[in-house]
């Protein structure tokens, strides 16, 4: 199976630091990497929201864009038949548990590698996400 990569420039949206695929880790085996998406600092009116605002946001989010697949994701670990079932592909909006995968930061832009099976959903295209506060 070849390996499934995004080919665009990535682009770390707190710092605009860039990076082109080709600057991307490449994930091994069952490995996936993720670009988190980003706490917003300013409201959409150009107000910087308050520092406990922006905290709330980052504490739960736990979202980004998929950008690579290793060759064994979403495929059973023992024969390499790929798993029955609508999985993430590259391009995806995707959840993930707030904890999980290794943090990777190249060139300033922010990435987390993760196991296929920490990917917990697929946010259908159109749909925003935004933290809540109790």
């Amino acid at each position: 199976m070849p390996r499934q990569h995004v080919s665009k420039i990535v682009v770390d949206e707190e710092n605009e630091a860039k990076i082109g695929s080709h600057q991307l880790p490449r994930p091994i085996g069952w490995k996936v990497l993720v670009q988190p998406s980003q706490v917003k600092k300013k409201s959409k009116g150009g107000i910087l929201l308050p520092s406990q605002a922006q905290d709330a946001e980052e504490y739960l989010t736990a979202h980004g864009s998929m950008l690579a697949l290793g060759d064994l994701s979403y495929r059973d670990r023992g024969t390499g038949q790929s798993w029955k079932g609508n999985w993430p592909k590259v391009g995806d909006h995707v959840t993930y548990g707030k904890y999980a995968g290794q943090k990777v930061v190249i060139n300033n832009v922010k990435l987390l590698l993760l196991n296929d099976d920490e990917i917990t959903s697929i946010i259908p295209d159109g749909v925003s996400l935004s933290a809540y506060v109790d």
